[in-house]
């Protein structure tokens, strides 16, 4: 992914698109959401087997497209902009970027294939709650390979098969099913994320090899990026709904799109959307390039994403007037989603800390 997108990326957009629209529209999201699921598995699966999405940035080897990540950003825009709830960002992001940047053979050989074809979910359990997504230290105790601790903020983790979980002395792999842990989904703000509070009671786990820290800074880049082209997607869906909306509306006999109170909003959510999309675009070349910026420009771009998603949501509820704070409507719905994305892996602050130390401040 450049700049500009290819040919091949276009096509993966249209077709991604296309399905969202009319697999996935705002009517079967809201199923899903109002059914108590986190995301609905026949949609994931169809992703997953029938436009490969889910295995875009696996290698070939372990039963993936061998494509990039900068081509998953493309594929995600599209889910962004529908606010479809997939595991994606834990499985093929989280949980298959960790394993592929770590040295366990074996894990990747097990685990991937699995998570390529959507029939199995990962996650990775980093956060115990402090200021930034990984703690200076774990406070997770092992014991003759079990673990003992909390982690929290844990995406997906109450329908993962198996968890990747930070420790002082590295990540271990566990399963679903082992003794001593205990999955509790949290009742967040984001009806579209699925996240669970994960406890550990001298609970069996295989440490996985591999640089451990490594790992996880390497792949909150990715995350990052991924994160923000979804910001990026969804800020633009508000956009378009808001305009649409202020040329149909009227107020004293004129749409209320022609007084400055409304226009000028829209122009801000512009300026900060196309800004936001450049950044985002620019954290994809960079990770595509392995530049040594691109740690520093994922943050960045996910910085953007997350502020200026904040504004334009909040604007979109304001803008459509009372109806846009009622449960019938979705501007609701991209406001929460907007509100949990911005402290999801990591805060404003915690991403203004990233960049003042990627620049060596």
């Amino acid at each position: 992914m450049t700049l500009i997108d290819t040919d091949d990326q276009r096509d993966l957009a249209s077709s991604v698109s296309r399905f969202v629209s009319g697999q996935a529209p705002m009517s079967a999201v809201r199923e899903t959401l109002t059914s108590g699921a986190s995301f609905d598995p026949a949609i994931w699966r169809r992703l997953s087997q029938e436009l490969g999405v889910a295995g875009l940035a696996i290698p070939e080897e372990y039963g993936g497209a061998g494509a990039s990540w900068s081509d998953l950003v493309v594929a995600v825009r599209a889910l962004g902009a529908g606010l479809v709830p997939t595991p994606l960002l834990a499985t093929s992001v989280l949980a298959a970027g960790t394993l592929l940047t770590l040295d366990d053979e074996d894990a990747r050989r097990e685990w991937l294939p699995r998570f390529a074809e959507g029939t199995a979910i990962g996650t990775l359990a980093v956060s115990e709650g402090g200021r930034g997504w990984t703690p200076a230290r774990s406070s997770v105790v092992v014991s003759d390979g079990a673990l003992t601790g909390t982690k929290t903020g844990v995406l997906n983790a109450a329908e993962a098969d198996v968890l990747l979980v930070s420790a002082a002395d590295g990540i271990y792999l566990v399963e679903k099913d082992a003794p001593g842990l205990t999955v509790a989904p949290v009742e967040g703000l984001d009806l579209t994320q699925g996240l669970a509070t994960v406890t550990l009671e001298k609970t069996p786990g295989r440490l996985l090899a591999g640089d451990a820290p490594a790992a996880l800074d390497s792949v909150l880049d990715v995350a990052n990026l991924v994160l923000a082209s979804e910001q990026a997607a969804a800020t633009k869906a508000c956009l378009d709904m808001t305009t649409e909306f202020a040329k149909i509306r009227y107020s004293f006999g004129q749409p209320i799109g022609i007084y400055q109170g409304v226009k000028h909003p829209l122009a801000n959510i512009y300026t900060d959307w196309a800004l936001t999309d450049a950044a985002v675009r620019k954290a994809s070349e960079s990770l595509a390039a392995r530049s040594e910026k691109a740690s520093l420009d994922a943050a960045v771009a996910r910085h953007l994403a997350s502020t200026g998603y904040v504004e334009a949501a909040k604007q979109t509820m304001l803008l459509h007037g009372g109806i846009g704070f009622t449960w019938e409507h979705d501007a609701h719905l991209f406001y929460r989603n907007a509100i949990t994305g911005n402290v999801l892996l990591g805060g404003p602050t915690s991403q203004q800390d990233r960049i003042a130390e990627k620049l060596g401040v």
